[in-house]
């Protein structure tokens, strides 16, 4: 490799890193006061160290757990349709801190059982320590699969983001695996970068968007929040429908400067 190119890669990474820890302070400091007063009025909440939430959420303790109370209601509306929840088993593909299946057995109810996994071993070592219960178990996995679960476990898969900090190679492993693990007829539920984020990419980025071929994006190693991978619908239909049933696409909306990622629900042949 070059080393002048090299040299400057080192550098935009350095500045990239710099600014990203200068943007993690300033958010923790911004929602400080907000913080402390959740926490003094929610003294039996357990709540994950600031980074974690900084990296895969908002610094925000009480976005995190209304708002993983909100995305669980979510969850099981979109679910309850296309699949019996009572007695059922759900993954959360991408548990992180926990913000999502803390919520799930007040949300679905008694009776079903659920796993989180995660690839950050201090994300499941929080969630064992605070999260576990007799229905709640936590799995740590590779970047790469397998996941530490038989064939045909689950009756429902869902992964909130995590498509979107995948490789090309990732995408089919992953996907291959999630089909392994997931029981014939069983639901998955995956929200992915669609043509709402056409805006933040360039030029030839959404060249190759138009192209039906999967654009990324990376600062830093697959699976961190800044690898950020952007999926047309024609892409990943063709990874999908070997094996399974699309259910349901809504595409993300663009409002002001913001935008909402696909959602996709999918039926196991």
């Amino acid at each position: 490799m070059n080393k002048a190119f090299l040299s400057n890669l080192l550098r935009r990474l350095g500045l990239i890193y710099g600014a990203d820890l200068v943007r993690y302070r300033f958010v923790r400091f911004r929602n400080r006061q907000a913080n402390q007063a959740f926490r003094a009025a929610n003294p039996t909440v357990a709540l994950p160290p600031d980074y974690p939430l900084y990296e895969t959420y908002q610094l925000n303790y009480q976005k995190y757990y209304e708002g993983g109370r909100d995305t669980a209601r979510w969850i099981r509306d979109l679910l309850a349709p296309h699949l019996e929840l009572r007695h059922a088993h759900l993954l959360d593909w991408g548990c992180g801190p926990g913000r999502v299946i803390r919520h799930l057995p007040s949300v679905i109810g008694q009776g079903c059982r659920y796993t989180g996994t995660d690839y950050n071993p201090q994300f499941v070592a929080w969630c064992r320590q605070h999260l576990a219960r007799p229905d709640t178990a936590f799995l740590q996995n590779g970047l790469e699969p397998p996941l530490q679960a038989a064939a045909a476990t689950f009756d429902a898969v869902y992964g909130i983001s995590i498509f979107t900090h995948l490789s090309e190679q990732g995408h089919r492993q992953w996907f291959q695996e999630l089909m392994r693990v997931t029981k014939p007829g069983g639901v998955l539920l995956f929200t992915t970068h669609g043509e709402a984020f056409l805006p933040v990419l360039t030029p030839a980025e959404q060249a190759r968007f138009g192209a039906n071929q999967l654009v990324i994006r990376s600062y830093e190693n697959e699976g961190h929040r800044m690898y950020g991978a952007f999926q047309p619908p024609a892409y990943l239909r063709q990874l999908f429908e070997p094996q399974a049933e699309v259910l349901r696409h809504m595409p993300g909306q663009r409002l002001g400067g913001s935008s909402s990622q696909d959602v996709w629900l999918l039926r196991k042949r």
